[in-house]
């Protein structure tokens, strides 16, 4: 229930509004295209619980994100990181025929990738949305 369509307000939320310290956007993508350039945001796994109550259908989604760069060090991962947590975190979002109820991010961590170059971060926001 309203997966797709969140899935779609985060991407509009996100879409040429992160950026690192200097300016740099990252893309974000569902799939991402050969040779896509770094850094960019994966709209990944989600899952979702019902959340409902006895008058209104809800559900509890948890949706993952993952951040790529190859930017040496972690300068980089970690303020595109911070500018996805400003974007989304306690911030209103639009959903078609829903109430968000609430956006709250639970969980972060940076990753550094086999090749040692790729810096990979993963967060996950829990979003409640009902029914109208």
């Amino acid at each position: 229930m309203f997966s797709w369509k969140l899935q779609q307000a985060v991407y509009t939320k996100l879409y040429q509004q992160v950026t690192d310290g200097d300016g740099v956007h990252a893309g974000v993508y569902d799939d991402v295209p050969e040779n896509a350039a770094h850094p960019f945001i994966v709209i990944g796994e989600e899952t979702t619980a019902d959340n409902g109550t006895k008058d209104k259908d809800g559900m509890e989604h948890t949706l993952t994100l993952h951040t790529w760069s190859q930017y040496r060090g972690r300068k980089q991962i970690k303020e595109l990181m911070q500018s996805v947590y400003d974007l989304l975190h306690n911030t209103d979002i639009t959903i078609s025929g829903a109430t968000v109820a609430n956006v709250r991010q639970e969980f972060s961590t940076t990753l550094s990738e086999n090749d040692g170059l790729t810096r990979h971060g993963v967060q996950r926001f829990r979003v409640v949305v009902f029914d109208n």
